[in-house]
């Protein structure tokens, strides 16, 4: 009976290995394609779960089971990209488009490559193709965009921001940067437009109320300026630009003491702001302020020792504070760094010496 029971145990584990043995043989030769398309589909999950090395493990497996998959070359390389691996992003970019040519994909994602590596005429190459291959894909006309103005080819820059909002009239990016491209090109009024299309379709795009004042200002409208200002800074309270560009916007506006709380509160945000030292100098000098505003000046010269602007306005402060010599020494520097009027200023002042060139 021992033997018989030792044997019927034998025959029970010999016929769960052979059950087990069969099940593994089914699952290891499932035909390649069908491996390949279950690994991609995994991978494509973990992407945009942002589970990028778990993507790029399920990527690498459809590669090995299909070798000629460019989905899976491309979205690899759109996964290394993620994890910043630049270089080998670039090398499976190359591998789907030799695979497949033509794909607008591939090429938008092998500039994005080239552009974080600094290969900047690559990239813009690569957006070129990417829009003839697919004219109506709005991220490469604005990506390309991007990288014509960042180079100042502003006209070519705002070529392509037309066609970005072609192809989707909903973009506010391509609406705000086209806006910023017709600043560049003296267009302000334009830019206005365009910052308030930008606004249109997102209302919470805060940098075109910010550049869209201005852009006003440009245009003498200063109530509409520092409207968008009010609204801007009652939102975003620790922009120290917007409340220079807003004190600057008072001070066109003759509001001298606001100018000066505006330029104040940028400077409490960044104590190395040279140009805001200066502006409350200016300010201050409106105000008759002098001893204050030569004061500012001389904290914007101490961050900027190249300022003109700053010595042209200590000069004038120095003058009222009847420092005669000090005031012709800034004038003449103000004139040697390019402020022509300080060589007026220090010779209708009767200072000695010759004027700068």
């Amino acid at each position: 009976m021992l033997q018989k029971t030792l044997f019927f145990f034998v025959l029970l584990g010999a016929s769960f290995t052979a059950r087990a043995q069969v099940d593994t043989v089914r699952a290891s030769t499932l035909p390649g394609p069908q491996r390949a398309e279950k690994a991609y589909n995994s991978g494509l999950a973990s992407f945009n779960a942002q589970s990028y090395p778990a993507a790029l493990a399920s990527f690498d497996q459809a590669i090995a089971a299909k070798p000629d998959f460019a989905a899976a070359y491309t979205n690899r390389a759109a996964t290394r990209y993620e994890l910043k691996e630049y270089a080998q992003a670039l090398a499976d970019y190359d591998q789907a488009l030799k695979l497949e040519p033509g794909n607008y994909a591939g090429y938008f994602g092998r500039a994005r490559a080239h552009e974080a590596q600094k290969e900047l005429t690559e990239a813009e190459n690569d957006y070129a193709e990417a829009v003839k291959a697919k004219p109506d894909y709005a991220p490469a006309w604005y990506n390309r965009g991007v990288l014509r103005f960042e180079k100042g080819d502003y006209q070519a820059a705002r070529d392509d921001f037309d066609g970005a909002i072609k192809a989707d009239p909903k973009m506010a990016y391509a609406y705000h940067d086209r806006a910023s491209t017709q600043q560049k090109l003296g267009n302000y009024a334009a830019a206005a437009q365009d910052y308030t299309q930008a606004l249109a379709v997102q209302p919470d795009l805060l940098s075109a109320l910010l550049n869209r004042a201005t852009a006003e200002r440009r245009t003498g409208q200063l109530p509409q300026a520092l409207k968008d200002y009010d609204a801007y800074l009652a939102k975003k309270t620790d922009n120290a630009l917007a409340y220079n560009n807003r004190g600057s916007a008072r001070f066109e506006n003759k509001d001298y003491a606001g100018a000066i709380a505006d330029f104040s509160q940028a400077l409490q945000l960044d104590a190395k702001y040279a140009y805001a030292w200066n502006n409350r100098a200016a300010a201050q000098l409106k105000l008759e302020k002098f001893a204050d505003a030569a004061a500012d000046a001389s904290a914007a010269i101490k961050l900027k020792p190249d300022y003109a602007e700053a010595y042209l306005n200590r000069g004038h402060a120095r003058e009222m504070l009847r420092q005669a010599d000090e005031a012709c020494q800034d004038w003449r520097k103000a004139a040697e760094l390019g402020i022509a009027v300080g060589n007026n200023y220090a010779a209708a002042a009767g200072c000695a010496g010759e004027a700068a060139e």
